[in-house]
């Protein structure tokens, strides 16, 4: 969501990277266009009361719906349904066929496919948004590790779209994709240390997650932020900020060069 800054109309692409500040979720076609006013610092969404309901037509087939589904696992290099080949189906305009594969996939543990159906009953582009099914898979997604579901999960208790407002809920959610590198939910955390919201109020924190947010390509609004904060701090406590910051830049890279092997 866009949270004490400027305001602005935010465009929700399918894969989330063009967002704005303490990200608002566009509505998807539900919502073309998202207006936010400022309120007690914090930017408010004007949404529809209820999407409605969108009838997408499916891409003409030329081959069996069974043959599709084996031709994009094939081509995911899987015999199994996953995330990734109920996106291919998706992108082929095979909608109710990804639903199932991401429902299947579900099944069997695999968190981004959960991420991706509590996406779409979010987003309401092809199905009617229902939220209840929307936190249900999103929360799938998060306590398996997804951090784009724990931060979208994050700003639904944020805004208390479907559950009741709570930002200790929010902030849990938001650190955990942190943690993990998501540098949209790394600047969400920060705006929650700077001004004790949700987290204990951390100065060096805020720093040190607005610099992570700056460096790692979220710096339209990161920047500004990190400057504001930097003024509230003594050299002494930007160093050690700072000194944080790497710390964490260098656990991470670690991870993938153990991942990667």
């Amino acid at each position: 969501m866009i949270r004490r800054t400027e305001v602005k109309a935010v465009a929700l692409n399918r894969e989330r990277r063009e967002r704005g500040v303490r990200l608002l979720w566009v509505l998807g076609s539900a919502l073309t266009l998202l207006l936010a006013v400022l309120i007690g610092g914090r930017a408010l969404a004007q949404k529809a009361e209820e999407a409605p309901e969108i009838t997408v037509d499916a891409a003409p087939l030329d081959m069996p719906v069974d043959a599709i589904i084996e031709e994009v696992r094939e081509e995911a290099e899987t015999s199994v349904p996953s995330e990734e080949t109920g996106f291919r189906l998706y992108r082929r305009g095979l909608y109710k066929e990804a639903f199932k594969e991401w429902a299947k996939a579900v099944e069997q543990g695999d968190v981004g496919a959960a991420y991706r159906l509590g996406e779409e009953y979010f987003d309401a582009k092809v199905v009617k948004r229902d939220i209840e099914k929307a936190l249900k898979y999103y929360r799938i997604g998060a306590n398996g590790g997804d951090p784009r579901a724990q931060m979208d999960l994050g700003t639904l208790y944020d805004n208390g779209w479907g559950v009741e407002r709570d930002i200790a809920e929010a902030a849990k959610w938001y650190l955990a994709a942190a943690q993990q590198g998501m540098v949209e939910a790394q600047y969400n955390v920060a705006t929650l240390y700077e001004k004790g919201d949700g987290l204990e109020l951390d100065l060096e924190r805020a720093y040190m997650y607005y610099l992570l947010a700056v460096e790692g390509g979220f710096a339209q609004f990161a920047t500004t932020a990190l400057e504001n904060v930097s003024r509230m701090m003594s050299p002494t406590q930007i160093k050690e900020a700072t000194g944080m910051a790497r710390t964490f830049q260098a656990k991470k890279w670690e991870e993938i060069q153990a991942k990667d092997g």
